[in-house]
């Protein structure tokens, strides 16, 4: 019995090596351009993640600021919590300033050189997005993968966009070229966008997913 069960065990280890492996999945990605910039801003904001998007949600959209939702808004521009440099600086140029801030976030329109004679101390990047807090839905957000997406999509130098680039230069796009962009669609929402821009232009701005586009 004993080897009759030794044969057993050999003929089905046999059998079970024999067996083919089935391949149950094969993926690899397909490219194709999006037929307007709706399925662009669909397909690639699912893609989007950046930390700590909880700050961001529960601030933007009330109508008066306190001086933590500031806060908060600002630590999650920067994808982290402030160095002292950066904390010194909100301090002193934005949150002194919250009754400033909450007045023109009550009107409909505001003058937008008194908005830069204001707060004419601060980084281009920090000043767009005190713009874009201040009116959400008329002042997209600007960052350099933003940035960078635009430039590749309307077949501009994407390759030279970086955290390098000056700041006379990020207003002169944003201002100059990137909200007349916006003006020109109608019926989309700006942070789905912002997200969608921000996901793809941190995609190509990979070594290898640069070789990959192209």
């Amino acid at each position: 019995m004993g080897k009759r069960r030794d044969c057993l065990v050999v003929d089905e280890l046999n059998s079970n090596h024999l067996k083919k492996i089935k391949i149950m999945n094969l993926p690899i990605l397909s490219l194709k351009n999006a037929s307007d910039i709706n399925e662009f801003i669909v397909f690639w904001s699912k893609l989007y993640d950046y930390p700590q998007e909880r700050l961001y949600n529960e601030a933007i959209k009330k109508p008066h600021f306190s001086v933590d939702d500031i806060q908060n808004l600002f630590v999650w521009k920067n994808g982290m919590t402030l160095s002292i440099l950066k904390q010194n600086s909100l301090d002193k140029n934005v949150k002194s300033k919250i009754d400033i801030i909450n007045s023109y976030k009550a009107h409909d329109k505001f003058d937008l050189s008194d908005f830069f004679q204001e707060f004419r101390g601060m980084s281009a990047v920090w000043k767009i997005f005190l713009l874009h807090i201040i009116k959400p839905t008329s002042y997209p957000i600007y960052a350099q993968h933003i940035h960078r997406a635009f430039c590749f999509i309307t077949g501009g130098e994407y390759e030279k966009i970086t955290n390098l680039i000056s700041d006379s230069e990020k207003e002169r796009f944003y201002f100059d070229t990137y909200l007349k962009y916006i003006d020109e669609i109608s019926n989309i929402d700006l942070k789905k966008l912002d997200e969608a821009f921000f996901a793809f232009g941190q995609l190509i701005n990979t070594k290898k997913m640069s070789t990959f586009f192209f």
